[in-house]
């Protein structure tokens, strides 16, 4: 599924090739990817409309246009957004797609169809209806430091939780606890507040990391579990074999020795 870093990837893409051109046609092919919105409604908002802007929260794009609306996409668990070269037609797994005024495109793209195209009245409407959390490249030791703490669930849960911090997905998660070496299994509530510093400044450091090299993990620093994200690879840091188990009903890949669980310390502990 993509993650912070890879939806900001998009993003990238479509503030470079799809911010001050004019939306000509709206192309719907598969209205089971819109959100709550008509095909011909969803056409009526965009036509004739100059895109201003493409931001993001999270994993959820908002892509700004001259009326004030805005076009929410999510990629769910296989989108992607491409800027072709020219309006496509017929393309495998294409399921939106705008044409602009110079003749170029931007298309969506999703196989498993659980992404979501739709229109906001602004993004704040958005993200208050939809109770997202901030950002977790901008949300500030603090605030993370209250959010985090206030559950008593696994921090591994808190993490994934987009009302509490937007942006971090089953990776993301697994590599930052890695760095911080906590268990994703401990009672968030129980981490002391200098191991919540230090998570909170690994988080943003993984999501840059990440972002600056596009994603490509292979190209991450030695020490990094994304690097090789498997049962039975070896810890980064030389500390025997990695582990999976299940945490917050996802598979959880963790080092042992490196990520230890005492036991007053679990979900659930009191």
């Amino acid at each position: 599924m993509p993650e912070l870093p890879e939806v900001e990837m998009v993003r990238r893409r479509l503030d470079s090739n799809c911010v001050g051109k004019r939306i000509l046609k709206v192309d719907v092919i598969d209205d089971g990817i819109l959100d709550h919105i008509s095909a011909s409604r969803l056409a009526k908002a965009l036509k004739g409309n100059t895109i201003v802007s493409v931001r993001r929260i999270g994993k959820q794009l908002f892509v700004e246009i001259e009326s004030g609306k805005v076009l929410t996409v999510h990629l769910g668990l296989t989108g992607d957004v491409d800027c072709p070269p020219t309006l496509p037609d017929g393309e495998r797994w294409m399921r939106f797609a705008l044409g602009f005024d110079d003749g170029t495109a931007l298309a969506y793209y999703d196989l498993r169809k659980f992404g979501a195209v739709g229109l906001a009245t602004s993004i704040d409407d958005f993200v208050k209806r939809r109770k997202l959390g901030p950002d977790a490249l901008s949300i500030t030791e603090n605030d993370f430091l209250a959010r985090v703490s206030a559950h008593k669930k696994s921090i591994k849960s808190v993490l994934l939780d987009q009302h509490i911090v937007a942006g971090i997905g089953n990776l993301y998660a697994d590599e930052a606890l890695f760095q911080a070496r906590l268990h994703p299994l401990t009672n968030a509530s129980k981490i002391q507040a200098r191991r919540l510093r230090l998570l909170h400044e690994v988080l943003l450091a993984v999501l840059r990391a990440s972002i600056a090299v596009e994603t490509d993990f292979e190209r991450l620093p030695s020490g990094y579990l994304l690097r090789e994200r498997r049962k039975g690879a070896p810890c980064p840091r030389g500390n025997g074999h990695l582990v999976s188990i299940v945490a917050a009903g996802r598979t959880t890949i963790l080092c042992p020795r490196c990520q230890r669980l005492p036991r007053a310390f679990a979900e659930g502990a009191h």
